[in-house]
Parts: structure tokens; C-alpha cells; sequence
């Protein structure tokens, strides 16, 4: 489940959550690879503020996700894609980086459904 630090200048007061998803919807696009495929509901979002004069880009985006061997020969060009489309549909200038580890992650619902990083069980743990 990859997290998406969203860093957002003076330029920008606050994304609703329509935008937000839009970019979810952009990132997920990008980071789907023959391993994995994502949609919106498995991007997080952070949002933060910071100023202008300290940024590369209206909007930053940092993308913390899970290391596969496509992502990782892709990555730049990845990124560039998720720049472009954010820029485009924003009219923002946009600057995305994506960092990849080994990780794991755990969500649990309310009704007990377990899922894992490397798949959904829908059993209690």
C-alpha cells in the first residue's frame, strides 16, 4: 500500500477530495506493475503545507512504496508520468519522488477482515 506525502504550497489553499483522488487515481496508475495492480483505495494520502520559495514544484509529491524489481528499473520514468499528468490536469508546476523499500503493512477492518502486503486473507489474525 503505497503513501503518498502530498507537500502543498502557498499556491495551492487545499485540495478537496475530489482532487485528492484524482491523484490517488494517478499514482495508482503509475505504480501498477505486472506484481501488483492498484487502484485509488490503495494509495494513503498525507497532506502538508510548506512554502513556495522552499519547493521544486507548486505541489510536491513523496511516494513511500513497496520495492519490485519493474518499479525500481522505472522509477524515474514513473515519476515523470505522475508529474506530467498532476501538472496537466492541475496547471501547477509538480515535482514527484518515489522511494521504494521492503516493507509490510497490516490493515484491519471493523468486522475482523485482515488484509497483509502480500494479500487480502479476510480471516482475523
Amino acid at each position: 500500500m503505497p503513501t503518498c506525502f502530498l507537500i502543498l504550497s502557498e499556491e495551492i489553499n487545499e485540495l478537496n477530495s475530489e482532487s485528492i483522488n484524482a491523484i490517488r487515481d494517478i499514482v495508482a496508475k503509475e505504480l501498477t506493475s505486472g506484481a501488483r495492480y492498484l487502484d485509488r483505495h490503495h494509495i494513503s494520502v498525507r497532506t502538508m503545507k510548506s512554502r513556495r520559495e522552499h519547493m521544486l514544484g507548486d505541489i510536491e509529491i513523496e511516494i513511500q512504496a513497496q520495492f519490485f524489481v519493474r518499479r525500481f528499473w522505472k522509477r524515474d520514468e514513473r515519476a515523470r508520468r505522475i508529474s506530467d499528468r498532476v501538472a496537466s490536469d492541475f496547471h501547477i508546476s509538480c515535482a514527484t519522488w518515489i522511494n521504494m523499500s521492503i516493507v509490510g503493512y497490516a490493515r484491519v477492518t471493523t468486522d475482523g477482515r485482515a488484509f497483509f502486503s502480500d494479500r487480502a486473507s479476510g480471516r482475523p489474525p
